[in-house]
């Protein structure tokens, strides 16, 4: 018998090399390193893109909101709600856009257990009432309500009160037409908050012939302003 010729570049001679695995080189693992901490670095990306997006589409629409309000106050009582004289961050909009019930020697608003004195009134904003108040609920003209999260109560010269509030969080000092003042304002909670800023009596507001509303929130690394005098939001300076 002739012995069997063994083809030694056949492909069954070489089928058990070929069945190896082959690992992954460096160079190769750094590759996919790479391309995993890129994915992940746009993925973080566009989580804070739309993350700024939201708060910026959630500050508008309360602004506006708040600027339809108070127009509509102007239009039922025939003038725009007061303001605090001495301070634009502590205003008692809340209270005069909400209404608020006169009895037992305190402002309340329907549907509220706590109140708050004239003494107190004056204390906190630097006025001796409210305008839009009465002693009947079916008096009072305006009405408006507002969601959990836009209003706050707060503890100012140890007086609680409530105040519109901004969703996002702001600097801790301000300053409007040259006068600095803290913006930031401390909850019961203990947390602090920025209000809504307000001013419809000074002589010098951007609005002459109306009322100044803003808010001034830390987005991204600067300081953002959201007003009524300005179409767009605009940066004011970096973040602290």
């Amino acid at each position: 018998m002739n012995p069997r010729l063994i083809n030694l570049d056949s492909p069954t001679h070489h089928l058990g090399r070929g069945n190896r695995r082959r690992g992954f080189s460096l160079i190769e693992l750094l590759v996919v390193i790479s391309i995993i901490g890129l994915l992940a670095s746009l993925t973080i990306g566009l989580m804070g893109v739309a993350s700024r997006k939201n708060k910026e589409s959630q500050l508008k629409a309360d602004l506006n909101k708040y600027v339809t309000a108070i127009d509509n106050y102007k239009a039922s009582l025939g003038s725009y709600p007061p303001d605090n004289p001495g301070n634009p961050a502590i205003s008692q909009l809340f209270y005069e856009l909400s209404g608020t019930i006169f009895a037992n020697a305190q402002f309340a608003i329907p549907g509220r257990q706590t109140g708050i004195t004239v003494q107190n009134v004056k204390q906190v904003f630097g006025r001796d009432g409210f305008a839009n108040s009465s002693r009947d609920p079916k008096e009072l003209k305006v009405t408006e309500s507002f969601k959990a999260t836009q209003v706050r109560e707060v503890s100012v010269k140890s007086v609680n009160v409530e105040l519109l509030v901004v969703p996002v969080k702001g600097p801790a000092q301000s300053s409007y037409h040259g006068i600095n003042f803290p913006l930031a304002v401390k909850a019961r909670d203990g947390s602090l908050i920025n209000p809504w800023l307000y001013d419809s009596s000074s002589t010098n507001r951007n609005n002459p012939n109306g009322f100044d509303l803003w808010a001034e929130v830390v987005i991204g690394k600067n300081i953002i302003r959201f007003s009524n005098w300005e179409k767009e939001p605009v940066v004011v300076g970096p973040a602290p």
